[in-house]
């Protein structure tokens, strides 16, 4: 069960961590701050934390930018080396090096997310923890429903 439960908060705060990272990647670093400040608020607003709670993700999440944006900047670097390297030439050994370097890059933010993500769950109380976990579900059902292109129901009165 408790497997589960961080299952789905990983994918919650994934989610979070996703907006964080994408704002990274695209170099809006000024805008980093109302990508950080609404997923706060929705978190607050959907998971009703305490300003004690709402100081301490905001510290995590402080952190985490200062993890993620290097690793970003690595990515994005060695995508623009990958496209840059277009030549009538096949060389499947300096490809097969840069699809390596991508692979530990994204093993690295993989990492950095799951501890933010792990470190934010630390700071919720059961109630919200199982709150987190039923709005991951609802999520996901969701993003499927999506996929597989039905219509989505809304799961409670308050989406």
């Amino acid at each position: 069960m408790r497997k589960k439960l961080f299952i789905v908060i990983a994918i919650v705060l994934a989610a979070a961590a996703g907006l964080t990272v994408s704002v990274a990647a695209q170099g809006r670093h000024g805008k980093f701050g109302h990508h950080e400040g609404w997923m706060l608020r929705h978190m607050t607003k959907e998971l009703n934390l305490t300003d004690a709670q709402q100081t301490q993700i905001k510290g995590i999440l402080a952190a985490e930018k200062s993890k993620i944006q290097p690793l970003m900047k690595q990515l994005h670097d060695n995508r623009l080396a990958e496209s840059n390297n277009v030549t009538a030439s096949f060389n499947e050994a300096q490809v097969r090096a840069q699809a390596n370097q991508q692979a530990q890059i994204m093993s690295d933010l993989m990492v950095e997310r799951a501890r933010t993500r792990s470190q934010i769950y630390a700071v919720l109380t059961p109630e919200q923890q199982a709150k987190a976990q039923q709005l991951m579900q609802e999520r996901q059902q969701r993003r499927q429903h999506k996929k597989q292109g039905l219509p989505t129901t809304q799961a409670t009165p308050n989406q």
